[in-house]
């Protein structure tokens, strides 16, 4: 019988199967969870993939009842309905993760500052000529110069074609909406002022988006989901080199794959809140710099090579109809500065959410991803770096690892006298679980890894080589499959997949290297400005919300600071998407600090690479 590869993405796990097996079989194979209440029946409609590469069976009727055609189009298919015939590769996208604004706690703070790019008048124009002869959009001019002060205004061709249909049903009353006071961009007939916003921060590993009302910069709500990108590789390197690979196909099915994510969000997002998309009417972008290059559409290849120059540094402004998002199609998206090659415009957000360019103390501002990236210093001097910690911290590349997201241990102790393990699951304590499910363990996400390896140390289990220590005797403690030790987190009965959760002696060693680059990066800056101790330290990134500052601690994941001085500050990046989206005073802002802050190259400095080796031990010792 003829086998096929089976490839699933985030995870990259790969299964070979025969052909006519079930997508939801050969998942079950690779070890790889996907949901599906029915057992397989083709009933539940849970177990939802996205078929990127290769040939199956044409879509059944059970699966019409649960994937629109749009959804089709794009190769969504239920896993136990599509079957086998080649080679595959299928990503699982999971749900996008939609909060209202009193469950979202993403930010640290909000803003009391409203002052949008984007704002409202409404015209109330009375003539004596007829409809055939009057001249809307100069009355219109003249009115807003008369009672507002707006001169020499530009039209964006959309509101232009509608301009007559609207007056007219409006009876000569329009809502004029009018961008950086330069451009009318949208009308609608009467007065209705409503105006919404989008911030968006586009991480290596997770897209967050951020809907606003612009007059009154009230966050309505939140959604994030897998970056898709995972499909082309988990970290920005890989990406680089897939768009060096395929010369243009590769950074267009890059930037395919993000946008059609982004609307994805934004449908749900106004669908759940009874608006409507073309009441979108300003967007804000950050991400780091080859994430941001994708997004523009813009080939990275170039910051893979040395001067790792950006191919645009300042600030830049797009219709949304340019990228195809599903906002309206006059809407300008505004792409924050990047300060270097991989010091981007997410740390750029870093710094308007957190300021510490405004302040006497010294500080240290970690921004925790995929691409770690490092700011020091205060009013008088700033010093950035980047360094590329992995995947590793999100979960990826790690045996039994994956996202933070439902079913992902999310935090472990280990008792020190017998090595049993204590773990908490994500949703285990969702009141909303349906029928009174018990949610069981799929798998361990960065919080729990970290919480992991320090308790590993804290017991013996690994000393600070990162080693397994073979002379403790526990059933835990085991050679797995590929003969490479590996510790029991959860045992088979007590998981969804039917498979142990283990934490691997590689996987141990995938953390010392994120660590080591991390905290290494850190020390670097460091002693460019003579320090030897931090006293003030702000963990930003929406993981960064969920360690442990004791184990994190513990492991040298960054250099020491008194537990009460780490501040977890959240989704940074993201609130400073936001402040630029209700605030146009932070764009300017945000031109003035790309440039002023000072970029440190780790490659170029020599004692780098003894800092990164310093800091592979646990814990680390200066």
């Amino acid at each position: 019988m003829k086998t096929c590869k089976v490839i699933f993405a985030p995870s990259s796990k790969e299964v070979i199967v025969n052909e006519g097996s079930s997508i939801l079989d050969a998942a079950r194979t690779a070890n790889v969870y996907i949901d599906s209440h029915c057992s397989g029946k083709g009933t539940c409609g849970k177990c939802k993939v996205r078929v990127i590469e290769g040939n199956v069976n044409p879509v059944t009727l059970n699966e019409i009842k649960f994937i629109n055609e749009s959804d089709r189009e794009l190769g969504f298919r239920l896993a136990c309905m599509t079957m086998v015939d080649s080679d595959l590769t299928v990503f699982l996208p999971g749900e996008n993760i939609i909060k209202a604004k009193t469950a979202d706690k993403l930010f640290s703070k909000r803003t009391d500052v409203n002052n949008p790019a984007v704002k409202s008048y409404y015209v109330e124009l009375v003539s004596g000529k007829d409809d055939h002869s009057r001249s809307y959009l100069d009355e219109m001019k003249k009115y807003l110069y008369e009672r507002y002060g707006l001169k020499d205004l530009d039209c964006d061709i959309n509101a232009l074609q509608s301009l007559v249909h609207t007056m007219k049903e409006g009876k000569g009353n329009a809502t004029v909406f009018i961008w950086m006071d330069k451009e009318i961009i949208s009308l609608r007939p009467g007065q209705d002022e409503k105006s919404l916003g989008l911030a968006l921060d586009i991480g290596t590993t997770t897209v967050a988006l951020y809907l606003c009302d612009l007059q009154n910069g009230e966050v309505i709500s939140s959604g994030s989901v897998t970056n898709p990108q995972v499909l082309f590789g988990t970290d920005i390197m890989s990406r680089i080199n897939f768009s060096v690979d395929h010369p243009a196909v590769g950074i267009k099915k890059m930037q395919t794959e993000l946008i059609r994510s982004v609307n994805a969000i934004v449908n749900r997002m106004t669908e759940d809140n009874g608006v409507s998309n073309q009441q979108i009417l300003d967007m804000t972008v950050v991400g780091n710099t080859v994430m941001h290059h994708i997004f523009l559409g813009i080939a990275p290849d170039h910051l893979g090579l040395w001067p790792f120059s950006p191919s645009v540094q300042e600030s830049v402004n797009v219709k949304a109809r340019e990228f195809g998002i599903r906002i309206n199609p006059a809407a300008y998206v505004h792409v924050l500065p990047v300060e270097a090659g991989f010091v981007g415009a997410d740390n750029v957000g870093v710094l308007l959410s957190e300021t510490p360019y405004n302040q006497e103390e010294m500080s240290l501002t970690i921004d925790l991803g995929t691409n770690g990236e490092i700011v020091l210093g205060n009013k008088d001097t700033l010093l950035s770096c980047s360094c590329a910690t992995g995947p590793a911290l999100e979960g990826a590349h790690i045996v039994s690892g994956m996202r933070a997201s439902a079913g992902a241990i999310e935090k472990v102790s280990i008792d020190p006298e017998t090595f049993e393990v204590d773990y908490k699951v994500i949703g285990a304590d969702d009141p909303n679980i349906e029928n009174g499910d018990v949610i069981k363990p799929i798998g361990i996400c960065g919080s729990g890894i970290i919480d992991t390896v320090a308790h590993f140390f804290k017991t013996g289990l690994i000393g600070e080589s990162g080693a397994f220590n073979q002379n403790i005797k526990t059933p835990r403690l085991r050679k797995g499959h590929s003969g490479v030790m590996e510790f029991v987190l959860a045992w088979k009965d007590e998981t969804a997949t039917g498979n142990d959760i283990v934490l691997s002696q590689k996987d141990v060693r995938q953390i010392q290297l994120a660590k080591g680059a991390l905290h290494g990066g850190c020390r670097i800056l460091m002693s460019r400005l003579n320090i030897t101790s931090i006293k003030k330290m702000v963990i930003a990134g929406a993981f960064g919300m969920h360690i442990d500052k004791e184990n994190a601690l513990t492991i040298g994941l960054f250099p020491w600071c008194e537990p009460e001085n780490i501040i977890m500050a959240g989704n940074s990046a993201g609130h400073g998407a936001y402040l630029a989206l209700v605030n146009i005073e932070k764009r300017n802002e945000a031109d003035r600090i790309a440039k002023d802050v000072i970029h440190i190259e780790l490659a170029l400095e020599k004692e780098f690479q003894t800092q990164f080796m310093k800091a592979l031990s646990i814990p680390y010792e200066p």
